[in-house]
């Protein structure tokens, strides 16, 4: 049960986290260029 909660929540997340960048990425206020430069610095 505890795995199914935990399943349940990441893909409330990963849904908002979707919804929030979609239309962003879509206008082009963001890039996909800008986001991998910033993950790879994080990393």
């Amino acid at each position: 049960m505890a795995k199914i909660k935990a399943n349940s929540d990441q893909s409330r997340t990963l849904a908002t986290l979707r919804d929030t960048l979609l239309p962003k990425l879509l206008s082009g206020e963001l890039s996909v260029a800008g986001i991998e430069s910033k993950l790879e610095a994080a990393s």
